[in-house]
């Protein structure tokens, strides 16, 4: 392993119940970005991540030390993690370290997330699906290249490590529509998770005022994802309240 540590630590949470479903784990947050999602509820992370204090390489040693006899996975979030080349660093000092790790990417960097699941760097990989490919920029607020995202979305589904893929519903940027044909798309994935929109926080701060789908709304619309994707598993909603996601 060389380089120096840069790895952009953010934020850091001891244990989660919700960012690796059905166990507990540490989470880590870096920052940066290279999506301008509008929906973003993390907009700190991503457009004034230089100005957040970095928690210390030490005390996020420390604590996973002393929390190992209750958990032994950490989760490395942000963000975008794939646009950092120490990410490699972090990742392999985890295993070094017998952690198993869960990566959440939005699926731009294939070549960063086809090394570390080739390497058996990472045990799980969560991607956000934006919307519908062909109009991708839309959902991010930048020019994308939507050949990277397919390639990312064709890497995990060959099941060489556990995955999901996972889109958060924004009432009046996506439709009913984009959540069924994201679902055609991914049809026989493994796990697709349609998401609730949190108007806190977010990058656009228009979007702070958005009202978020009723529950009986999305549980209909998920229904429906369900019902597209047959054998895909559709799990209930479960999302993170404290900003930091």
């Amino acid at each position: 392993m060389s380089g120096a540590y840069d790895f952009p630590i953010k934020g850091f949470i001891e244990t989660s119940f919700i960012d690796w479903k059905h166990q507990l784990s540490s989470v880590m947050f870096c920052g940066g970005c290279n999506f301008r999602c509008p929906f973003c509820h993390n907009s700190d992370l991503v457009l004034r991540h230089e100005a957040l204090v970095e928690v210390p390489l030490s005390y996020i040693d420390d604590t996973l030390h002393r929390f190992r006899k209750w958990t032994e996975r950490v989760v490395i979030t942000g963000g975008e993690p794939t646009i950092h080349n120490s990410l490699f660093w972090m990742v392999e000092r985890l295993k070094e370290r017998r952690f198993m790790v869960k990566l959440d990417t939005n699926g731009s960097n294939p070549r960063v997330v086809r090394r570390l699941v080739r390497e058996g760097l990472v045990d799980f990989v969560a991607m956000d699906v934006k919307g519908p490919i062909p109009r991708y920029d839309r959902w991010c607020g930048v020019d994308v290249d939507t050949a990277k995202i397919e390639e990312t979305i064709s890497l995990l589904m060959e099941n060489a490590v556990d995955y999901e893929f996972r889109m958060t519903l924004v009432p009046f940027l996506h439709t009913e529509d984009d959540a069924y044909e994201v679902a055609e798309y991914l049809r026989g994935a493994k796990r697709f998770f349609v998401q609730d929109f949190i108007p806190r926080n977010t990058l656009n701060p228009a979007y702070a005022d958005v009202k978020a789908h009723l529950p009986e709304k999305m549980q209909a619309i998920r229904e429906q994802v369900a019902a597209i994707m047959q054998h895909a598993k559709i799990p209930d909603s479960i999302q993170r309240q404290d900003g930091l996601r």
